[in-house]
């Protein structure tokens, strides 16, 4: 479960933003990735990356395993569970470029500067699947994708075969495809920020509770489909912002809307299913904010030149615990 939102302020600067909504503990912190690094591929081999770039994830074995991320080109990725519908290749293809599932998002932070070039080079990619080194199974994924354009696509696997979708709402969460989100927001037509008026039946009239009953019908659940609503009327009608810091602001409210507290979506095994860390990322300064479940602060890492030309990667650890600004 993830939901992820793209959206620009009124100083036209693009913004990506995802709640990472799981059942195992994913310990992700955020980590920045140099240029010229290099990370072995299940069937590539060792591969150097183009672009340096910055997100959340975790070291398994000796290289880094990513969730999202923004590179230094302004482009960002981030996936999200396709349960049931994922269908990946079961062998390389002679003459591609081989990933599995879950090298796709490095791969894609490391080589590709914009969604018009990744509209091309992704018809010389296989995914094939492999089981997760940190799961221990098949992790079934899909990816949304935004460049400093605005321009948002999806990346999903149908059939065995990969296909790259343009996204005309910059919203994604899981299962079922782009086109089934897309065709089922027309059920609710009649969901508007403005109250709804009064109306006579016969000779009886009636009247809205009180405000905010144009959103009645607004689905509150927390499934895909309720998620996917949500937060694309929520995206369309909140305030933007002027700048930076008022979209930021605005960002985060609207991830509160889909945000998973402990104990309310618990799994058949018993395990929470909650939003372990909400990340937003400014794609014009390739800037990437963290937020971590047990605290309210959020931390900022910059793709600075510095970090982009190091010699290693370079993790941050952050603080989990809650705190609070004393007055007096």
């Amino acid at each position: 479960m993830c939901t992820s939102i793209t959206l620009q302020s009124e100083d036209k600067l693009t913004f990506f933003a995802r709640t990472m909504d799981f059942g195992f503990e994913l310990n992700g912190l955020p980590i920045a990735i140099p240029r010229h690094y290099a990370s072995t591929f299940h069937f590539e081999g060792t591969l150097k990356t183009t672009y340096a770039f910055v997100g959340t994830g975790q070291k398994i074995g000796r290289d880094y395993m990513f969730a999202d991320g923004v590179n230094e080109k302004g482009l960002a990725i981030a996936e999200l569970y396709y349960l049931n519908e994922a269908s990946y290749q079961t062998n390389p293809v002679e003459g591609k470029i081989n990933l599995t599932q879950d090298e796709f998002l490095t791969w894609v932070l490391g080589h590709v500067a914009s969604i018009d070039e990744l509209k091309e080079v992704i018809k010389q990619v296989a995914m094939i699947g492999v089981s997760n080194p940190l799961l221990s199974v098949m992790t079934p994924l899909h990816f949304i994708v935004s460049d400093r354009t605005g321009k948002c696509v999806v990346v999903e696997t149908n059939n065995e075969t990969l296909t790259i979708k343009d996204n005309p709402v910059g919203v994604m969460t899981n299962s079922p495809t782009l086109e089934w989100h897309l065709t089922n927001l027309n059920n609710y037509l009649f969901i508007k920020p403005t109250n709804y008026q009064s109306k006579e039946f016969e000779d009886y009239t009636i009247k809205p509770f009180g405000q905010g009953s144009g959103t009645y019908g607004l689905p509150g659940g927390l499934t895909s489909p309720e998620r996917f609503v949500r937060a694309t009327y929520m995206k369309t009608y909140a305030e933007k912002g002027k700048n930076e810091s008022q979209t930021l602001n605005s960002i985060f409210h609207i991830l509160n809307t889909v945000t998973i507290p402990k104990g309310v979506n618990i799994k058949d095994d018993g395990h929470n299913d909650y939003t372990q860390y909400r990340a937003v990322f400014n794609l014009n300064s390739a800037t990437y904010y963290f937020n971590p479940y047990y605290t309210q602060e959020v931390f900022s890492v910059e793709l600075t030149e510095d970090l982009c030309s190091k010699d290693e990667a370079t993790v941050f650890s952050v603080s989990q615990d809650f705190s609070v600004t004393k007055l007096n």
